[in-house]
């Protein structure tokens, strides 16, 4: 069967927290999201999670810290990766430092190959990762 005519409109993260009214609420006021009862956590067209409570608090969790020659300099387990462009990266984390965010590392700029590219991350309440990145 060929598929290649299927539209997949979003993609949606399944995310186990710990205290569903405090991820949404955090979600929402802190980063920006709109959020609504179900736990649909959406920003922008293509960017969003589905938060569900998770029946016990060793349910929750994020990703470790990697390994192999690649990524041997990361801090911290990534659990996603947004990408925007060199200038937005740096509105949002002015935007979301401003809201009171927690950042597992402040934005960092590196040169890949012959473009300059500017990450940071953000944790939610739960320690999941989260880096926006981009390139000028």
């Amino acid at each position: 069967m060929n598929t290649d005519h299927v539209y997949l409109k979003n993609f949606l993260q399944v995310r186990l927290v710990s205290d569903f009214e405090k991820a949404k609420t955090y979600y929402q006021d802190v980063l920006g999201f709109k959020v609504d009862g179900w736990g649909h956590a959406e920003r922008g067209n293509h960017l969003g999670f589905i938060l569900q409570q998770a029946k016990k608090p060793e349910d929750v969790r994020p990703n470790p810290k990697p390994t192999g020659t690649n990524w041997e300099k990361l801090t911290t387990g990534w659990d996603s990766y947004f990408y925007s462009n060199f200038d937005g990266v740096g509105q949002l984390y002015d935007e979301f430092k401003s809201n009171g965010a927690i950042f597992a590392f402040e934005p960092q700029v590196e040169t890949m190959g012959n473009r300059q590219w500017k990450n940071f991350a953000v944790k939610d309440l739960d320690g999941y990762v989260m880096v926006f990145g981009g390139s000028d």
